[in-house]
């Protein structure tokens, strides 16, 4: 690596308008916006939102060192962030930074170890059945709420021991404000607003985030008013622990944690479901073959912990849903001192952003990049892709702490549900790209449900 006194050229710069620089092309059509400045810029362009000084980094070695140099020489990027983002996760996980992330990371991973996750394989195969059973032969329904109710199901019983089938549908909806919230954020003026602005936007989102938090307000109470029975899950473990002067977690820290996994932990698989069902769909080979492995595997079995290792077809599909349809599809940090990437000069203060999707779909890294191709995924180590060219969970220090429940729980909830019904995303029915805080299918899902003889 070249030292900065080395490094003379700062990245080449895209024009744009006076002040707001590049915002109303990136409102326009965000990833447009990014595929155009990596086409024309190279792997490090310079670019201006409201006048901040940006770059895109596109190639897998810069991405995979900046990503495990944060906490070093990046911040994670939330500090400073808008309105919308703090109100929606506050302190918890994704925002908290130095020794408080540290220390909450070190109190949630148990609950996300490799060993701890098998636990809830049956839990998320019988939520998958129940969700089978409310299906009839024939019927059409938006596959996509239906993933969201049942990731919503599964993360909450899994981690906090409690079903929130009866909330499910309202909490969408509260989770759909806080996303379009931080949209309105991204693309728009309201980024430059001061906090105690009421847009229309904003007055909606505190009323989603105030529901939410009176829902796990009444599971906290219930948690402390059965505190003499016997519990094994992160709430119980939340709830106890403490910091090295003895105190325990703030009720607001404890909130915006919870609140942090409830949204992170069902809304990304839900959503690379949703896409997953899309995929398959438009092509039948594929479809085909993953029916032929789950058939052979389980052989009309009810899956578990064991056999997603052997559905290696099935968890081919979900990476690749993953690489096509990346649903954290750009994040962001902030240089903390001058650096060098790619043999640029990048000074300190500069927001520094990759995209999952860019890098997902570069020929260089990927052939025929806009293919759905699970093979791809199955080939011999030397043949298979640059590890650090796939990041749908990030990547460094900072890697979603969820990625290994979130792969399992998709392979088991597919394996489970396709034992019973096709599900056929209707062809009349186009399923457009919403970019949110994540990238998910606009309006939904429409797909038939065709139950299979057993």
């Amino acid at each position: 690596m070249a030292s900065l006194s080395e490094v003379r050229k700062t990245p080449d710069r895209v024009s744009g308008l006076p002040l707001v620089g590049n915002l109303p092309e990136f409102a326009r059509d965000p990833i447009k916006f990014i595929t155009r400045l990596k086409e024309d810029g190279g792997d490090v362009v310079g670019f201006s939102l409201l006048g901040d000084q940006s770059v895109l980094i596109s190639h897998p070695k810069d991405i995979e060192r900046v990503l495990l140099e944060t906490g070093k020489r990046y911040s994670n990027g939330k500090s400073g962030t808008g309105y919308a983002l703090k109100t929606i996760v506050g302190n918890g996980l994704v925002m908290s930074e130095g020794e408080l992330w540290k220390r909450q990371r070190k109190l949630l991973a148990p609950a996300f170890h490799h060993q701890a996750i098998r636990k809830y394989a049956g839990l998320i195969v019988d939520y998958a059945h129940d969700l089978a059973q409310s299906w009839h032969d024939g019927a059409v329904r938006d596959i996509h709420q239906d993933m969201m109710t049942l990731t919503q199901r599964i993360i909450m019983k899994a981690l906090f021991n409690v079903d929130v089938l009866n909330h499910a549908g309202t909490a969408s909806e509260a989770f759909d404000t806080m996303m379009h919230a931080i949209d309105a954020e991204m693309r728009g003026l309201e980024a430059i607003l001061p906090d105690f602005v009421p847009t229309f936007s904003r007055v909606r989102l505190r009323e989603a985030v105030a529901y939410i938090d009176g829902l796990l307000t009444e599971i906290i109470e219930k948690q402390r008013s059965e505190a003499g029975d016997e519990h094994d899950d992160l709430l119980t473990m939340m709830m106890d622990a403490r910091d090295d002067d003895g105190q325990p977690m703030s009720r607001e820290q404890l909130l915006d944690e919870i609140r942090t996994l409830y949204l992170a932990g069902h809304e990304t698989t839900a959503t690379t479901l949703s896409w997953t069902w899309v995929l398959l769909s438009r092509n039948p080979e594929v479809y085909a073959r993953l029916e032929a492995e789950i058939g052979q595997v389980l052989n009309g079995r009810t899956p578990t912990a064991e056999d997603v290792g052997q559905l290696s077809y099935c968890n081919a599909v979900i990476k690749e849903a993953l690489r096509c349809y990346p649903v954290a599809w750009i994040t962001r940090r902030v240089a903390l001192e001058d650096v060098e990437i790619g043999g640029y000069q990048i000074a300190k203060g500069t927001s520094i952003y990759l995209s999952p999707w860019i890098v997902h779909h570069d020929a260089r890294w990927y052939a025929d990049p806009d293919t759905f191709m699970p093979e791809r995924w199955l080939k011999d180590k030397s043949e298979l892709p640059p590890r650090e060219a796939y990041i749908p969970f990030g990547g460094g220090p900072r890697i979603c702490i969820g990625n290994g429940l979130a792969m399992m729980e998709a392979v088991l909830i597919l394996a489970t549900l396709l034992q019973r019904y096709r599900v056929s995303v209707l062809a009349e029915h186009e399923v457009e790209i919403e970019l949110t805080g994540t990238l998910r299918p606009k309006a939904g899902v429409q797909a038939r449900m065709m139950e299979r003889a057993l």
